[in-house]
């Protein structure tokens, strides 16, 4: 049955390459285009945004992703980053080629870059944590900052708040305490899945949500999904890596983190998050344990 359903998906798959729009292509994606009957389609675990799928093509892989759900991005504009961050040496997405379906559907083709981060270590939260300090110290001047959006920050990471007038207070009180800089890239949603390996080498994928932030809420999202998802002190780890590149104080960490639960929390109201046997026991104890969120979280 299942190899069935792979057949099925591979043809939708397939359909969809077909009807895809190109608004910016590269000699690679020319190559595949003019070799359609020679590819190979294959979904990937799907994210809150997106569907994703792989292209092979003789030993060639790739992604292709497709805004089929709520979030409607600006692709351009994601493409343009990927091409900026490489040429900062940032290992990044190698961005091919990016259009629209017959549906409208955003689509961004990037090379394929090995498989999600499941296993850690020091040493791995040392090769990780540098790529994102790297991204967090470049400039935010110059010919790059073209390519980088800013956003207001509320109305980017919790679109739908205003349902939770309690948690929108909160919110609002606790950004204007966090004295936030929106002057540096960010990556906006920075996880073990966002991270793939291949040959010893880590690239950081999705930039769907890459724009000018403060590096300490891509830090401390970082850090509360280890928490949430693996442990404290695997979250510690990753800290103290981070901390050997950039230092950050302590205090301001825990009003980010408090800041990124209460990000956590809508997700998990509007649009619904991963959860295991452990995880709300988990946020709980975040919570419990930060004095920014003791009287104010309901779970």
């Amino acid at each position: 049955m299942k190899q069935f359903e792979d057949k099925a998906a591979g043809q939708a798959l397939s359909d969809i390459w077909t009807s895809i729009e190109w608004h910016e292509s590269t000699s690679t994606l020319n190559l595949l285009i003019t070799s359609m009957a020679e590819l190979t389609f294959s979904p990937l675990s799907p994210g809150l945004e997106a569907e994703v799928a792989k292209i092979t093509h003789g030993e060639n892989q790739y992604v292709l992703k497709v805004w089929n759900k709520r979030s409607k991005p600006d692709v351009q504009r994601q493409y343009r980053l990927l091409e900026t961050l490489q040429r900062q040496k940032i290992r990044v997405s190698e961005p091919i080629g990016y259009g629209k379906t017959e549906d409208g559907h955003a689509v961004l083709l990037t090379r394929h870059h090995g498989t999600p981060v499941t296993k850690v270590s020091p040493s791995i939260f040392k090769k990780i944590t540098s790529v994102l300090a790297d991204v967090h110290r470049l400039p935010a001047d110059g010919l790059m900052m073209k390519e980088v959006p800013k956003y207001d920050f509320i109305n980017y990471f919790f679109s739908g708040i205003e349902a939770y007038p309690a948690m929108k207070e909160n919110l609002i009180y606790l950004v204007h305490t966090a004295d936030m800089k929106m002057d540096r890239i960010i990556h906006g949603d920075f996880n073990l899945g966002n991270i793939l390996e291949e040959d010893g080498q880590y690239t950081v994928i999705d930039w769907t949500n890459g724009q000018l932030g403060d590096p300490r809420f891509d830090l401390s999202w970082a850090c509360l999904l280890l928490r949430i998802y693996v442990s404290d002190s695997k979250s510690l780890t990753f800290l103290y890596k981070y901390q050997e590149e950039i230092h950050v104080d302590a205090g301001e960490l825990e009003i980010f983190e408090a800041i990124a639960c209460l990000r956590w929390l809508l997700l998990d109201r509007i649009a619904g998050v991963p959860k295991y046997p452990d995880t709300m026991k988990n946020v709980r104890k975040i919570v419990r344990n930060n004095r920014f969120l003791n009287e104010n979280v309901e779970l």
